[in-house]
């Protein structure tokens, strides 16, 4: 059970880890910067502000 917290934890990082990347962007902010503050892959900051592709 306790796996399942930590889990749910992760997740909720995350999302609050994509909602900074998404604000940053608006601001002006390019996403190399994004990148080196958060201290992950410029490549994740790059497919978290790509528009997503509907299911054909």
């Amino acid at each position: 059970m306790a796996k399942n917290n930590e889990q749910k934890q992760a997740d909720v990082l995350d999302q609050i880890k994509r909602l900074l990347i998404l604000g940053l962007s608006t601001q002006g902010v390019e996403g190399k910067r994004i990148a080196d503050v958060l201290g992950v892959d410029p490549a994740i900051v790059s497919r978290v502000l790509s528009p997503k592709k509907g299911k054909k």
